[in-house]
Order: structure tokens, then sequence, then C-alpha cells
């Protein structure tokens, strides 16, 4: 750490206040410029024999390991031996033909139209059990695709399953051994390594939990053979700042391939994805961010590189419910970093009968349902069932979240009846909801 950093005292106070000392906690790093100024561990690592959270301890690093696996992909286009533009297909022979080709650039870009293999019903009665990436393929190979390659944007697992199997039969390698060879070992990436080898013991490696509203419990049981490329990491902060720093100044991609990396994708109507390859685009107080999170029972992580900057934020948590206060950290962190803490903007005065006027179910076109509750005197957006936002009033229509500095959700009115939303993430592409009855 580096004390005699004003910024320093204010990072603290919002790190205690985030993680009490007898729960599971998080490792965190915040380097600017090259200088280390916040690197904690805070909370437990194992709450059963009270270890204490150090900031060099393993974590699953879940959705973190997909600007890794894109990296490999990229790392083989510049070889020769792989082109953004080949085919599935003529790259996995086995792979069936959809409504049209689906290419190494849609599967980085979340763009493919590959169904999400964790939705599939015959997933989840497997999850348990070990599986080789052919048999994990085999699970959404066959189902169909909701929608043409390249016309939409659909966060995708699936697609980062291919890559990995890509990355093997290009390289002659398996993923392990390729990401040894080319990544970790050459930057001296000495504590991580892909996960699913059953019962490998990781020293130092950090226990996941899952809260209730009675107790913290061990994360539910999934066979980490399943993540693979898409989530089967296990990685700590240094190491990671180790992939970013390498990755920042050309000694994995050359520059142009990192402009294209860090580059959103556009769809046929004009609208950006806020999505590269293998990472978000995204700001934080107007400055170009580039990021990824990490969801997977029991973690809750977040990644932010702030380029022009040369800033890098990195908050690994053991407690999955988690996901909104690592991004929240994160954000705040950056923030303060680049001298401009993000200022809370004023409440527009509702009462409750006109705040519970705007609960209710929200759907997206793509049937997505997004419920806004009125509870303990707030609005409440549930995301997802690991993502629960706080809204506050900035004026009769506009809400602001407390926890994401920069999203905005918007509704929509017809005389006195409120009939959708529009949600602006900080992070990723608006949403369009429609309330319904």
């Amino acid at each position: 750490m580096s004390p005699e950093d004003p910024i320093v005292p204010l990072i603290e106070q919002m790190v205690v206040n985030a993680y009490p000392s007898t729960a599971p906690g998080a490792a965190l790093l915040l380097v600017r410029q090259g200088e280390v100024l916040y690197r904690r561990g805070i909370g437990l690592a194992n709450l059963e024999h009270q270890v204490p959270m150090m900031p060099y301890m393993p974590f699953c690093l879940a959705s973190l390991t997909k600007p890794i696996t894109a990296t490999a992909v990229l790392m083989l286009v510049e070889a020769g031996r792989l082109a953004l533009t080949d085919s599935l297909t003529d790259l996995l022979p086995d792979y069936p033909s959809g409504m049209a080709p689906i290419t190494v650039e849609h599967l980085l870009t979340h763009t493919s139209g590959i169904p999400e293999f964790s939705e599939i019903p015959e997933w989840w009665a497997v999850h348990r059990q070990e599986v080789t990436v052919d048999q994990l393929i085999d699970l959404f190979k066959h189902h169909t695709h909701p929608f043409a390659p390249g016309t939409r944007w659909s966060y995708c697992n699936s697609g980062y399953i291919l890559l990995g199997a890509i990355i093997e039969k290009v390289s002659g390698k398996s993923y392990r051994d390729f990401l040894d060879e080319h990544m970790f070992s050459p930057l001296g990436m000495m504590h991580t390594c892909y996960e699913p080898i059953p019962g490998r013991v990781i020293p130092g490696m950090v226990s996941g939990y899952t809260k209730t509203p009675d107790a913290y419990l061990h994360a539910e049981y999934f066979s980490t053979s399943h993540f693979f490329a898409a989530g089967g990491l296990v990685s700590t902060a240094d190491d990671l700042a180790r992939f970013c720093t390498a990755l920042c100044t050309g000694n994995l991609l050359n520059a142009e391939t990192l402009r294209r990396m860090w580059t959103p994708t556009r769809l046929p109507d004009g609208a950006s994805t806020h999505y590269g390859c293998g990472w978000w685009v995204s700001t934080c107080q107007e400055r170009p961010v580039m990021e990824h999170y990490g969801i997977r029972p029991g973690y809750a992580n977040q990644l932010l590189v702030l380029p022009d900057d040369n800033i890098l934020v990195i908050v690994l948590s053991n407690d999955d419910g988690n996901l909104n206060q690592t991004e929240h950290l994160a954000v705040e962190m950056a923030a303060l970093a680049l001298g401009n803490p993000y200022q809370p903007p004023a409440r527009f005065p509702f009462s409750s009968d006109e705040l519970s006027h705007f609960a209710g179910d929200y759907t997206t076109s793509e049937g997505k349902h997004l419920p806004v509750v009125y509870e303990a005197g707030q609005l409440v957006l549930q995301g997802t069932p690991e993502e629960r936002f706080a809204l506050q009033p900035l004026s009769p229509l506009e809400f602001f979240f407390p926890e994401i500095p920069e999203s905005r959700l918007v509704f929509s009115q017809k005389k006195d009846r409120i009939t959708g939303f529009l949600w602006s993430p900080r992070r990723g592409m608006p949403l369009h909801a429609r309330k319904t009855e």
C-alpha cells in the first residue's frame, strides 16, 4: 500500500464497511501507473477454520476466465494459425451447421446465436458429473439457435466452451498446457491454473460461500469440468495484475490486435453491444474502461482496466451474493484513482404510495422478466437471482442505482399509468421492458 496517498484511507473505510471481519471477504488490488496503491485481504477465506483472507490467496475466477481465453485465441490469430472469419464447422466438423456460418469472431463477441448451455434443462441433470469437452458440447450443439449469427448479442458461455475446444484443436495442446506454456509460465503467473482436476488440492485456495437469511452455506457443488474455457481458471489478484500489465504493454498481443479486442461490436442496426472480444467496454467518470465480472457458486469477482490512465482494479470475493458490491467497490476505487470520486445525486422526494406505483412485473421483448418490487421503503429491480439493484428517484420518472454509479432506469408513462422502462446499465446494452398486468 501507499499510506501517504490520500485516497488510501477512503478506500480502506469503504472496504471495512463492506466486509465484516467474521464473514466471507475479498482480496482487493489497485494499481496506478505501475504503483500498488492498495492491496488488501479482508474477512475470512474459510469460515470453518476462521482463516483470515490474504491478498495473495487464489480464487475461482468464474468468467474472469473469458479475457484470458480470448487472449489465447487472438494469440493463435496473430500466429497465423486461426482467423476471426474461420467457420466453427470448419474448425470443429462435428458441430452442426446452423442458419448461417458461425465464425470465431461471433463466439468471441457473444453474437453467435448458440444457446446458453446453463439454461438447458438436460444440463442441470448432469452438472455435478465430470464431463469431457465433447460431452459438454453435445449438451447444447443440437438445440435450436435463438437468432442468426451476428444479428443480436446474448451472453453465451457455450461460445467460450467452443473457443476452448478450438484452442485445443488448432494448437494440438490441451487448453491447460497451451495457457501454461504461452501465458502463465512466461508471465510468472505461478498461482494460476486450469481448475478441473477432481480432488486437486490448491494451496491456500479460498472457500466459496452462499449466504441465506439464517447462515452462510458452502456453495452448491458443480463439477468444474463444466466451466472449462468459459470459467474454469483459478488465480490470484497479483497474477491477474501480471496478465493485465502484459496485455496493456504489448507482451501478449500487438497493438492492432489489442485495439480489435477492446473495440465493441456493432449489430446490423448500428447499435453497440458494448462488448469486444472477451471484455466489456464501458466508462468510469467518462474515461474508457475494459472490464469483466465473474460469478459462480461461492464467488463474485470484478476486474477493471483503464488503459488510457494506466489504472487496474481487481476485487475477488468468496460470497456469491456480493456481485453488486464487488462492482461498486471496483468502480468507486477507479474513480478515486482518477481523482474524480462519484458524488451521489440528490434524491427526488417521493412518498411511499408514489414509489409503489412503479412496482410490478416488467418483461423484455426476449421474454426476460425484470420485476420491480417495493420493499422497506424503496424500489428494488430484480435482475437475476444474484443481482438485486436498489433504485432511488432522480426525477418523476428517472431513477439511479446507488450501488452502481452511471446506471439509470427511466420509466415510460401513458396518462397516469406506468407502461415500461428503459434500463441503461453502466455496462452492457440498454434494455427495454414493458409492464405486464
